[in-house]
């Protein structure tokens, strides 16, 4: 009996392996749905104030205590690109080229170391023409008067006196005069001596020194302009008694 059942265990198993398997209906399985991330929305970004950056106060220099000023830097100066043009001088005569047509004068009198007395005596100067003159062509006589208080000091009073007769004078007309008188009117000596003595501190000198020169000139425009070399200085003394 225990046979019997082996045979027909076999006899099943022979007959399963001859016949061919019916294959398993295939189960279609649902796509899986793969879960997409959402994004989070972004959130704008926040103005953090950032924080304060420290100042540094300015340090405040004090100003010299005098009025100097402070030095400045200067402005460029602009740069002129252009090549310079030099302008030649044009040659103007000068006033002692156009002028000096004369030697100098000759003096005659006073002569030199003459004695004078102040208030009483009359200054007459006497010199030789330098050539024949034109109508606003003159004479000038330079006069000083000098105190001798100090003679190391100049202190002394000085005019110039146009010698309006001499004007349109002639060689043929001989030696020319010209007279200062000793007080008022003019022309005088007297203030010169006063000027002298003020600027001597207002001290009257017993003597003084006078110094005459004479010039050719020429009146031009109110002006003075030399037609000559001055002449000699010519010196003579002055009493105060």
């Amino acid at each position: 009996m225990k046979t019997k059942l082996i045979l027909v265990a076999m006899i099943f198993l022979i007959a399963g392996c001859a016949s061919t398997p019916t294959p398993a209906p295939t189960v279609a399985v649902p796509p899986t749905a793969i879960p997409t991330e959402i994004p989070k929305p972004t959130q704008a970004p926040t103005n953090t104030a950032l924080p304060p950056t420290p100042t540094t106060a300015p340090t405040i220099t004090p100003l010299p205590p005098t009025n100097t000023p402070l030095p400045t830097t200067p402005a460029p100066t602009a740069t002129n690109t252009r090549a310079p043009v030099t302008r030649e001088p044009t040659a103007l005569p000068t006033a002692t080229e156009i002028a000096l047509r004369f030697e100098p004068p000759v003096l005659v009198e006073p002569a030199n170391g003459a004695t004078f007395t102040a208030r009483r005596d009359d200054f007459v100067f006497v010199w030789e023409p330098v050539g024949d003159l034109q109508a606003d062509e003159c004479y000038a006589l330079t006069l000083q008067v000098k105190s001798l208080v100090d003679p190391q000091q100049e202190h002394y009073g000085q005019e110039i006196y146009l010698v309006q007769d001499s004007c349109n004078s002639t060689v043929q007309g001989g030696p020319l005069r010209f007279t200062v008188n000793r007080r008022p009117p003019a022309p005088n000596y007297d203030g010169l001596m006063a000027t002298a003595d003020a600027l001597a501190g207002n001290v009257s000198s017993q003597d003084y020194l006078v110094h005459w020169s004479v010039q050719a000139v020429l009146r031009q425009d109110g002006n003075l302009i030399p037609l000559s070399p001055p002449s000699e200085t010519g010196e003579f003394k002055l009493l105060n008694p």
